[in-house]
């Protein structure tokens, strides 16, 4: 049982007999000569695995109909997540999928001598982002999309990836993050720097399946974690591996660091909120006599994954939109390199933008504005395939269901916000995660992310997991601090709560 694969000049033989799932698109992309690229799981959202069938070229389906062009259709391209696997088929794999470079570009000169440091991983649903310092000094930086994605952009995905697809000791998931991680100890060592230990943040799927730990527990009610964290594991030949406590079976080390952060750097504050924006989003409530904490899912279109042509950030960030801007020109935007994709906050931007020239209302619908700056925008909407699009370059655009995507997480998030606000007082506002870091406050308070009222005592702190690692290593009694803080934490479950999903219809709107 095998299939012939043609990429770039080579012609790849791959034998599925043993291969544990009937899908196309995980075989290719869990295959060993190809590169694992970071897709939507799956689930016809992005459109971009696209393959040309040789032979048994099999019917279009409807989305396909709508996602492909019609020349694309007239030469056979697919989409390989809708197609199963057929004995003796041949195809051929474009790269015009975001590829995940995991080469290692250390920017640092050769130490005079041996240097030992630590190593802090923030090892997020979407991306790996990593520092390397001892106490005095930081001597590199770096980040990547995580190679997991292939098995989906959720935690879900994965979880049921490593338990109902897999089934291994080993799973293939838990082997791309460590052979990473091998990989940057070892061109470190070259450099002269030694690790002594590793740090990782991660929420508690991400953690389960990096250590190797049982994680169906973490699948369904009643949600069960088991590695409470605060402890040390030994992988292979990796040196030790510190994981921070972890809170329950959706709020993880993670979570915990960036609490600790803002513990340690804001010691004078009586109470404070910590909202996570990323895959899922984490709510840390703090005051003096009692902690409340709260997770809900957001998914990863905030990450740019999922969306029609939207892709993370990673390495340089080059070949993606990273903003847009408004000029008496029209529509503008910010892009190393040509634009290949649009990133998350990127299309946060967009859609502020299209609400402020009222190009689409506050349900997210596309409408006709009578301004001049609108109707030069205006001109570069095209209906493809009975939808609109507004269209940025030839072949990015963004559609009604990138703008649903948002307008779901927003949502989400602004519900649970409103849930917390009114049942305590809030004197502090902190937003968390690296993809806050990029997005401007008056952007997220117009489009309904925050309250009208609270720009002023927001700020923003960026990647505070990565940090917070940092500072646990740095300050031990920080430890005992956030342990303690932990045992006063209440847990609440917001998206089983009445109140929570009415507000959620109610807020579908900018």
């Amino acid at each position: 049982m095998a299939i012939t694969i043609y990429y770039h000049e080579q012609k790849i033989l791959v034998d599925y007999s043993q291969f544990p799932t009937n899908a196309l698109a995980h075989l290719i992309f869990t295959h060993s000569e190809l590169p694992p690229r970071p897709l939507c799981t799956g689930i016809g959202k992005c459109g971009r695995c696209k393959i040309k069938f040789i032979n048994n070229i099999p019917e279009l389906t409807e989305l396909e109909k709508k996602l492909l062009s019609e020349e694309e259709q007239k030469n056979n391209i697919r989409l390989a997540c809708k197609h199963p696997l057929i004995d003796n088929t041949i195809f051929e794999i474009f790269d015009d999928l975001q590829k995940n470079s995991t080469q290692l570009e250390l920017n640092i000169e050769n130490l005079h001598s041996l240097t030992h440091c630590n190593l802090f991983i923030d090892l997020g649903t979407t991306s790996i982002q990593w520092e390397v310092r001892n106490e005095t000094n930081s001597y590199a930086k770096g980040q990547i999309l995580n190679p997991q994605m292939i098995a989906g952009a959720d935690v879900m995905a994965r979880l049921y990836y490593v338990n109902f697809i897999e089934k291994t000791e080993k799973s293939l998931l838990q082997r791309l993050v460590i052979d990473y991680i091998k990989k940057l100890v070892t061109a470190l060592k070259t450099k002269n720097i030694i690790i002594d230990e590793i740090s990782i943040g991660a929420n508690p799927a991400m953690t389960a399946i990096f250590l190797g730990k049982e994680s169906k527990g973490l699948m369904q009610a009643p949600y069960q974690l088991l590695n409470k964290g605060n402890n040390y594991t030994k992988l292979e030949n990796l040196p030790p591996i510190y994981t921070p406590p972890q809170i329950s079976a959706f709020i993880g080390a993670d979570a915990c660091a960036g609490f600790a952060f803002v513990l340690a750097h804001y010691p004078e504050l009586q109470n404070f909120i910590l909202a996570d924006l990323g895959t899922n989003g984490e709510f840390i409530f703090y005051n003096k006599k009692q902690n409340f904490a709260a997770s809900i899912p957001l998914g990863p279109a905030l990450e740019g994954v999922g969306m029609r042509c939207g892709g993370a950030v990673h390495n340089k960030g080059e070949n993606i939109i990273l903003n847009f801007h408004l000029s008496p020109l029209g529509l503008s935007y910010t892009c190393k390199g040509t634009p290949q994709f649009i990133c998350g906050a990127a299309y946060l931007n967009l859609i502020n933008i299209l609400l402020s020239v009222q190009l689409i209302d506050r349900q997210g619908f596309f409408i006709t504005s009578n301004s001049p700056l609108a109707q030069k925008i205006q001109k570069q909407i095209k209906t493809i395939n009975n939808e609109k699009r507004l269209y940025i370059t030839e072949t990015l655009y963004i559609c009604a269901e990138d703008i649903e995507n948002i307008l779901k997480v927003k949502a989400a998030f602004s519900s649970a916000i409103e849930i917390f606000m009114e049942k305590n007082t809030i004197e502090n506002f902190f937003l968390s995660g690296s993809l806050s870091q990029y997005i401007p406050l008056e952007t997220l308070e117009n489009l309904g992310f925050l309250p009208k009222t609270n720009k002023n005592k927001t700020k923003i702190l960026g990647n505070t997991s990565l940090q917070g690692l940092i500072e646990l290593k740095n300050n031990p009694q920080l430890i005992t601090q956030l342990i303690d803080n932990i045992n006063k934490i209440q847990l609440i479950d917001l998206t089983n709560q009445e109140e929570y999903n009415t507000r959620y219809i109610e807020n579908m709107h900018f």
